[in-house]
């Protein structure tokens, strides 16, 4: 195998993989051991246990390391250390342990590319979401005034219906009718015009059985001959009946 096909990584770099520890950046060895990029964590992580088999295949000593919950960290490298040296030089996989990492990082990549993509759309969404959320406050707004108003036209509506009722009561009152009303005034002028001439006869004959204050006085009431409607008078300009 040629040295163009190995890389040199710090044995804590190298344990950190194989045992998949938090907080610690691995992608770069995991992508040069499997051959391939790695985009994420979660990838590098599953790079691991293929890593270690491979790991133990190139460096048999590594069997003799052993990684427990809860033990020190510090001792675990120490000890990966006087196995290993403080440097390891790891070749790339090849051969069934690279294609099994293929068809492991191939699924994992997948899910990654969807996970991207669901996560794009939902900070889309989000960002619409607050575009939208002034819209909708005026909506709100909006609906609040035409309930408003809605409650007034109720309001004037009932008033309207009351003016109608109150109206139509005056309107059956006050109803007249013209002609019958016209046909009244010509006859109560009719009647005082005879009464007018009742009087002026009243007057003449009183007058002829000598008693002539009293013919003076009826006299002064009487109608003049030429007072009257038309042409009919002692005038001929004037007014006749």
């Amino acid at each position: 195998m040629s040295d163009t096909s190995r890389k040199v990584f710090p044995v804590e770099s190298v344990l950190a993989l194989v045992v998949g520890k938090d907080g610690v950046d691995v992608k770069e060895i995991a992508g040069f051991v499997a051959g391939r990029t790695v985009v994420c964590d979660t990838c590098a992580k599953a790079v691991g246990p293929f890593a270690a088999t491979w790991l133990a295949r190139c460096f048999p000593k590594f069997l003799e390391l052993e990684w427990k919950e809860g033990q020190s960290w510090d001792a675990f490298v120490s000890n990966g250390r006087s196995l290993l040296g403080d440097n390891v030089s790891l070749p790339a996989m090849d051969g069934h342990t690279k294609a099994m990492v293929d068809k492991v990082l191939d699924f994992l990549g997948e899910v990654y590319d969807s996970m991207v993509a669901q996560t794009s759309a939902a900070t889309a969404l989000e960002e619409r979401v607050r575009a939208l959320e002034p819209t909708e406050a005026r909506a709100e707004a909006l609906s609040k005034k035409v309930d408003e108003l809605e409650a007034k036209i109720k309001t004037l509506n009932a008033d309207i219906g009351g003016l109608r009722r109150q109206t139509a009561e005056y309107q059956g009152k006050i109803a007249v009718n013209h002609d019958d009303l016209l046909m009244n005034i010509k006859d109560a002028i009719k009647d005082g015009l005879k009464g007018m001439v009742m009087a002026g006869g009243a007057g003449a004959a009183l007058a002829a059985s000598g008693d002539e204050a009293v013919a003076e006085a009826l006299d002064e009431n009487a109608v003049p001959d030429d007072f009257g409607f038309g042409a009919s008078g002692a005038s001929s300009d004037g007014f006749g009946f």
